[in-house]
């Protein structure tokens, strides 16, 4: 596609955008083995393009994912089907990956109407409800205990060679090149708000570097683990979205919960002490490690808001970065304060 039609695709409407994917995951499903005839249903589109896939050859049913450009390569992406079979091998339930007909789990596909050729996965299919679905305080904990489950299995897990996912370290989330952005660049804050992230962001630093990256604290971690990615089928919960998977501090999970979707502090501390108590049945969580969570919470805002500006176009980004460089102030003002 010329210079011209990327940038007309950039211009098309969210629901025009998907329209064109869709037809390269028509292509990308043929790579996969999978019928023609097949009907392809959106569910989402925000980062990837994700849609339902009914084979009425076979009455099979998948998830095909059509990656987003210059995020995930083919390696970072044949990782996270990697861990997901060896998270379901431990016993967390994963929705099982496909191969293609090289017996690859990605196929890249390309159409004239979509710029840039596009990385695709598959997954089967799992029927269930969301777990936000269900009682709030149940949902937190059963939360951490899948996330307790996670955590065990990365302390022993021997990664195999050529395992590569990204790192929600203090590079990857605010060096000089983050994976969603720097917060410095959001038009939206003030000089003063900028110069509290910055002051934020300083504290952070020390605190990180005092905690440390050992084996109890830091490793593989899903991070984005919140309800709605957990499915609850026949009572068993099925952990959706690795997209955003890689090296981190654990705590930076529940920090994921915690820092955008409960914005009421009463709330947050029922969700947080529900989430603590199913870890804690499952697996040791020190207080020292928790002591650290207003730090990691202050991450993800840092983390949030260079995502509002490498998103600003969205309509996500518009809706909310008022209401996220709120919270983060907010945050940041307490996290100074307890210095």
């Amino acid at each position: 596609m010329s210079d011209q039609g990327h940038i007309n695709f950039k211009k098309l409407s969210t629901e025009q955008q998907a329209i064109r994917i869709q037809s390269l995951a028509a292509v990308a499903l043929e790579k996969f083995g999978i019928s023609k005839q097949a009907k392809l249903d959106l569910l989402h589109y925000r980062e990837n393009a994700v849609y339902k896939v009914e084979d009425p050859k076979t009455d099979n049913r998948y998830v095909i994912r059509v990656h987003r450009p210059n995020y995930q390569t083919e390696q970072t992406i044949r990782s996270e089907m990697q861990w997901m079979e060896a998270l379901r091998d431990a016993g967390v339930y994963t929705p099982t990956p496909l191969l293609g007909a090289d017996e690859s789990f990605v196929q890249t596909a390309s159409v004239d109407s979509v710029p840039e050729a596009r990385h695709c996965s598959m997954l089967q299919w799992v029927d269930g409800s969301p777990l936000s679905d269900g009682n709030p305080t149940e949902a937190y904990n059963l939360l951490g205990q899948v996330n307790a489950r996670f955590h065990r299995h990365v302390k022993t897990w021997d990664i195999p060679d050529g395992f590569h996912r990204q790192s929600w370290d203090e590079d990857g989330m605010f060096g000089e090149n983050p994976l969603w952005g720097h917060f410095k660049d959001l038009k939206a804050l003030s000089k003063e708000q900028l110069d509290l992230m910055c002051r934020a962001r300083d504290v952070v630093l020390k605190r990180l570097e005092k905690y440390g990256k050992g084996k109890d604290r830091f490793g593989l971690i899903h991070a984005d683990l919140m309800a709605e990615n957990i499915l609850l089928h026949e009572g068993n919960p099925y952990v959706i979205d690795f997209d955003d998977s890689g090296f981190g501090w654990f705590l930076y999970d529940l920090a994921t919960m915690l820092a955008f979707n409960i914005p009421d502090e009463e709330e947050a501390r029922v969700a947080s002490n529900a989430w603590i108590e199913g870890y804690r049945s499952v697996e040791p969580l020190g207080d020292e490690h928790l002591s650290e969570l207003p730090t990691l919470i202050m991450c993800r805002f840092l983390v949030g808001l260079g995502w509002m500006h490498t998103r600003k176009e969205t309509p996500l980004a518009q809706e909310y970065t008022g209401a996220i460089v709120e919270m983060a102030c907010a945050h940041a003002e307490t996290l100074i304060s307890s210095q």
